[in-house]
């Protein structure tokens, strides 16, 4: 068990973060998500109404497009996304862009490219065989690659910064991402020193780290925000 002293900032610190996000002209606001392990909504909706962006880009949406209402509609009827990721997990995520008449875009692959034996195994957290953890290796590769070209897809679909929503995972220092874009403000929850939360472990109190894509040249960690 881990044990979570805040699970998110109030209102009124996010909104020192985001009040600099309007400040910067930044092409990609990135937005670590733990997957669940702390509330991490409450951060994506803030930063979301201050940039104001015409899309948003999620890892968690999957292969999902939802560039209009209709689609919007069918999901909301559906209320499936797949096997790896449940409507619950991102339901009010999809509902503040389609009250906002933002276009919300999967960026990876359907149930994340994992075959049945490994969902299972994932969603269960049953240890993987070593040929399971060289293909799993192999996979994360391919997704990072997936949602580099659709990041720059969308790029050229927009006079807005891009916000995206993507696994912490996907935002450490030598990650596909922060090699190959630039001009980007990372915004990712943290310990009290200023550690990415890259997984569930017992932290006195969550914070959230800023990181631009300069900071990838510095040797110092950034510093965390109250």
């Amino acid at each position: 068990m881990f044990c979570l002293k805040s699970t998110h900032p109030t209102v009124a610190e996010l909104r020192g973060i985001t009040i600099k996000l309007t400040k910067m002209n930044f092409s990609f606001i990135f937005i670590g998500s733990t997957h669940g392990f702390i509330d991490d909504f409450l951060k994506q909706k803030e930063i979301i109404e201050e940039v104001k962006p015409e899309i948003v880009l999620c890892e968690e949406l999957e292969n999902l497009e939802l560039d209009s209402k209709e689609k919007f509609n069918e999901l909301f009827q559906k209320k499936e996304i797949s096997n790896m990721t449940s409507f619950n997990e991102v339901e009010k995520l999809v509902k503040l862009c389609f009250d906002k008449n933002i276009k919300l875009i999967g960026i990876d692959f359907h149930n994340f490219e994992f075959n049945e034996d490994s969902q299972k195994k994932i969603k269960t957290q049953t240890e993987l065989t070593k040929d399971e953890e060289k293909n799993i290796k192999k996979i994360i590769k391919l997704r990072e690659k997936k949602h580099l070209n659709k990041i720059l897809e969308y790029q050229g679909k927009t006079s807005r910064p891009l916000v995206i929503i993507v696994g912490c995972w996907h935002l450490r220092k030598s990650s596909l991402l922060r090699k190959k874009l630039k001009n980007y403000k990372i915004i990712i929850p943290s310990d009290e020193k200023g550690n990415p939360l890259f997984s569930p472990k017992e932290v006195k109190e969550v914070k959230y780290t800023e990181i631009t894509s300069g900071d990838n040249k510095k040797s110092k960690q950034p510093k965390a925000r109250p």
